[in-house]
């Protein structure tokens, strides 16, 4: 168990590691905005790059703080009704929905996205629109956080698992 555990503590400093990174990024993505609005409406000189570099950096934002999102219970969750019931009963729902809804679908997703990923940098392939960004770092952080976000799956599993079988949290 303290293998795991110390697993769990990696992914959750890996998780805050590269959130803080990306919120050093969100100047840029503010700034991008700004610098679009005022040339356009200012300026009446629209840039070719604004918009791929907008979608680019809210997409790092994004795909790169889910998983710490999601470690800090920041994301929203409808349980209404799982509140209600006692904690085991909750922990034996939210893992069978882990196992059976959130693994294999995101598992599956990793799987395709890992041969495209590869692809992407063998090609170094690029966007047909705008100012033809390249487009495989695109994807390669779309790959990074939605493998972090399993990880942080695996690492909500153990302590629902935990839950179910101790009846206490596990404190990582």
């Amino acid at each position: 168990m303290k293998t795991v555990i110390a697993m769990m503590k990696v992914i959750n400093i890996v998780n805050a590691k590269i959130a803080r990174v990306v919120s050093y990024c969100m100047p840029l993505f503010i700034l991008s905005l700004v610098y679009e609005v005022f040339a356009r409406y200012v300026f009446g000189a629209p840039t070719t790059w604004s918009f791929d570099a907008t979608y680019f950096l809210c997409s790092l934002a994004m795909m790169l703080t889910m998983a710490y999102t999601w470690q800090m219970n920041g994301h929203v969750g409808v349980d209404i009704f799982l509140k209600k019931l006692p904690l085991k009963v909750q922990a034996a729902w939210l893992s069978v929905c882990l196992i059976s809804l959130f693994f294999v679908s995101w598992l599956m997703i990793v799987g395709v996205m890992i041969s495209d990923v590869v692809n992407s940098w063998r090609i170094l392939e690029h966007s047909t629109i705008g100012f033809l960004p390249p487009i495989y770092p695109f994807k390669t952080w779309i790959l990074i956080g939605t493998i972090m976000l399993v990880f942080q799956g695996f690492n909500v599993l153990v302590k629902e698992l935990y839950l179910l079988i101790k009846g206490k949290e596990l404190i990582t």
